[in-house]
């Protein structure tokens, strides 16, 4: 940045905390114009933040909320988590305050989304529940079921497989008796995780392009995106890497679109998975550098696609005989996976580690 534009900043800033109520109204005002310019957002960031947590302070309620709305989109796709975080738990006080019990429940909810998008499952379990618990007493069976479909995954996520199952069957059932449409999608892809997990890879993949059509024609690229990453992943398996190719580039064109960083970047490790497995290792690693270069530039606080990101690495690692430097970096990944109590994750990975021992001698 040149000197002369600093020192404006500098002025500007110093100004603006000399009359901080001025400072918020422009800034809430500005970000409101911009909200959609994420260039923006993160050039302006720590002003913006400085502002919302002054309308907390000063217990401003109602900018606040203004503040969550225009912000939160843009720091979750993202993935400014710890931010993230405390704004919604701020604007969740807000609602409490002002009485708003709808936007209370709407907003815990959100807050287990994240702390699922970080691997923090117990967490986001309990919040799940006491979100569904908070809509169906205001007579919001939809959104209920919304908030138990989440949990259905979480549940899932940490190994209780027959409970996540038997809930995500009477959310089909429920979806169905509520006449939800398209918004069924999102169970059947959860349908489509237990089928892959059983080896059922044709079941899957049947679920999967369920869930595409049922989404067309809803503006939902994050979620058609997210499909297209499992077919893709699920085509990787089975080694017919023509259709995986064709699944993963139409994800990446539909989560780039949505703007969704954290996708974005499952996707790319995606990608290097499919160049390394044609034999490209310079290619894959080109590509996992980028990803791991990412995580420390954009403040991303996705753990678990860090973690699958650094298995994919020693993968390569161990493809080219770099065993020693493969170890390291699995010891990295299965740390972060019991952190997230991710237990399929961290069994995979240390089944991994455990061959790169026996390969260097080792034995446990």
């Amino acid at each position: 940045m040149d000197t002369k534009r600093l020192d404006q900043q500098n002025r500007i800033r110093d100004f603006f905390q000399q009359a901080p109520e001025t400072a918020t109204t422009y800034r809430l005002a500005r970000a409101q114009r911009e909200m959609r310019n994420y260039q923006f957002l993160e050039r302006e960031f720590d002003l913006l933040w400085d502002a919302a947590r002054s309308c907390y302070e000063h217990r401003d309620w109602e900018r606040l909320v203004t503040f969550r709305e225009m912000f939160q989109p843009f720091l979750d796709l993202r993935g400014f988590w710890e931010h993230s975080l405390i704004l919604n738990q701020w604007a969740e006080e807000a609602a409490r305050v002002l009485g708003n019990a709808l936007d209370e429940a709407r907003w815990r909810h959100d807050r287990a989304d994240m702390l699922n998008q970080q691997g923090c499952y117990h967490e986001a379990e309990q919040l799940y529940q006491a979100s569904e618990t908070l809509y169906r007493r205001l007579n919001q069976d939809e959104w209920a079921l919304k908030s138990r479909h989440m949990r259905s995954m979480v549940v899932r996520a940490q190994g209780r497989t027959t409970e996540a199952q038997q809930l995500c069957q009477s959310i089909v059932t429920e979806a169905r008796k509520l006449q939800l449409g398209s918004w069924l999608a999102h169970p059947l892809y959860v349908l489509a995780l237990f089928a892959r997990d059983r080896g059922d890879f044709h079941q899957a993949a049947t679920l999967a392009e369920e869930s595409i059509t049922l989404l067309s024609g809803t503006q939902e690229d994050a979620m058609v995106g997210q499909c297209h990453t499992f077919l893709g992943e699920l085509a990787l398996r089975q080694g017919d890497l023509t259709k995986a190719r064709t699944h993963l580039e139409a994800s990446l064109q539909l989560v780039q679109k949505a703007s969704a960083l954290r996708q974005i970047v499952n996707v790319q490790r995606l990608l290097g998975d499919l160049v390394l497995a044609e034999g490209h290792y310079t290619k894959a690693a080109a590509v996992y550098d980028e990803i791991l270069s990412i995580f420390e530039s954009k403040r991303l606080g996705d753990k678990l696609v860090l973690g699958k990101t650094l298995t994919s690495r020693a993968r390569l690692m161990i493809e080219t005989k770099q065993l020693k430097e493969a170890t390291q970096v699995l010891e990295g990944a299965i740390s972060i996976f019991k952190d997230l109590g991710n237990v399929k994750r961290t069994a995979d990975a240390s089944l991994l580690l455990i061959g790169t021992y026996i390969r260097q001698g080792r034995l446990l």
